[in-house]
């Protein structure tokens, strides 16, 4: 009798262990992130986890699904699904991504993504637009809420001009272009990749390439703070996953390849090619929380309150969380690459 209850601890203690190690392990991660052109494909960083399947790997032996949805609706249509509990882990812009915590979702941001993403601002040939003074009074693309929106306020700032002194139509991708082809618009303001300039129905204007950083778009790596307190060794290999890839980018030997990752968006090598000449990759992939990327963040909070964009303020330094991504580089041996 005693060997037999002695058996049934055991026994309960093993199941009772086995339970709560199934606990600390979701069947599946929901990952949400933009689908550049509206192609079945991510962009950036994103791009090569999915290219090289890297989340999959790392998450194999566990029997752990991803699950992993592209947006055509940039980054608020990732704010309204995160909004809508459809997520556990997100990438997104710096503007849109201020808008849902301004807004009260409650994430964490635990990854720096693509630092310094350009803007374009090209033009139709009649619209009679060659600098940012001459877009005052006239027709502009953009989709609003993205990290793009954003920029095309700091260019106006530029210049003395504010939103109020142009008119915004809310369009990206295809709906743009074609805006601009028929006369909808007067210009737009996008990605590298531009289509119409090569053809001949639009003029470039400006864009970002040479300006300081604050001008340029970045991206971030969310959490939902529900994900966070369940499985934390969890977002800790999620993060492993995404400095993996940031790390390979950041190599000018991986070049080549990383065009082919991109023009996986439907973008095209020419506008890639044009739009990296240049670039120093180690700082354009630097992933890292850092003292830099706080300040640019509490700036983009400022910026978009005065601009109304936002209705209160957040403390940035309480929303990043270093924790897993400091311990992912040192697994990684990467905790001085970046410094």
């Amino acid at each position: 009798m005693k060997k037999w209850i002695r058996f049934l601890t055991i026994a309960g203690l093993v199941s009772m262990t086995v339970a709560a190690q199934a606990a600390n392990k979701p069947a599946v991660i929901r990952v949400g992130a933009v689908g550049s052109s509206g192609k079945p494909f991510a962009g950036g960083i994103n791009g090569i986890v999915q290219d090289q399947g890297l989340l999959q790997q790392e998450f194999k032996n566990d029997g752990i699904q991803i699950q992993l949805t592209l947006y055509k609706g940039a980054g608020p249509a990732v704010n309204e699904a995160l909004a809508a509990g459809k997520l556990d882990i997100a990438s997104i812009g710096d503007l849109p991504c201020v808008i849902g915590r301004a807004g009260g979702l409650k994430t964490r941001y635990i990854l720096g993504r693509d630092n310094g993403v350009n803007s374009y601002i090209i033009a139709a040939p009649q619209a009679n637009i060659h600098s940012l003074r001459d877009l005052k009074g006239k027709r502009i693309s953009v989709s609003k809420g993205t990290k793009t929106h954003l920029t095309l306020n700091r260019l106006l700032a530029q210049v003395g001009l504010t939103e109020r002194d142009v008119k915004l139509v809310n369009l990206s991708g295809a709906d743009a272009s074609a805006a601009l082809a028929t006369g909808s618009v007067d210009a737009i303001i996008g990605g590298a990749d531009r289509p119409l300039v090569q053809q001949g129905l639009a003029v470039d204007v400006y864009d970002t390439r040479k300006d300081p950083i604050q001008n340029k778009g970045r991206g971030a790596l969310l959490v939902t703070e529900e994900f966070a307190k369940k499985y934390p060794d969890i977002v800790k290999r999620v993060v492993k996953a995404h400095i993996r890839a940031a790390y390979w980018a950041s190599q000018e030997k991986n070049k080549e390849a990383l065009y082919a990752v991109e023009t996986k968006t439907g973008s095209s090598r020419q506008s890639l090619v044009v739009d990296l000449a240049g670039q120093n990759l180690k700082e354009k992939y630097n992933p890292t929380l850092n003292a830099s990327s706080v300040a640019s963040f509490k700036d983009i909070v400022d910026f978009a309150f005065r601009s109304k964009l936002i209705r209160q303020k957040f403390d940035v330094d309480q929303w990043f969380d270093k924790s897993y991504s400091e311990v992912a580089l040192k697994e990684l041996g990467l905790e001085n690459y970046w410094k």
